[in-house]
């Protein structure tokens, strides 16, 4: 979905001995014009409704100068909390 809606898609992964250090992100989306600082979006996509969102921190911690509107892709309903947008996996064609 998130091709056929015209995205270029990214993945980021940092392996390392250290837990902190560690983390991947499923999808990295740039946006068409560079407007600012912020044009990064970083997406994880969950299937259950139990799920972390560690490597999401992280990433937000250490790029979030870089990014705008962090993602999580999700099989419950839309709610925005602490900086992160989580849309249900139908709304996926909206990114």
């Amino acid at each position: 979905m998130l091709t056929a809606s015209g995205n270029n898609l990214f993945f980021y992964s940092k392996s390392s001995e250290e837990a902190e250090e560690r983390m991947e992100i499923d999808f990295l989306l740039q946006k068409d014009k560079v407007t600012s600082r912020h044009n990064i979006r970083p997406i994880e996509v969950k299937s259950g409704k139990n799920y972390t969102l560690s490597s999401l921190k992280k990433f937000m911690n250490k790029f979030g100068e870089n990014i705008t509107t962090p993602t999580v892709l999700h099989t419950s309903d839309y709610k925005v909390e602490n900086g992160i947008t989580y849309l249900p996996l139908y709304m996926t064609p909206l990114l």
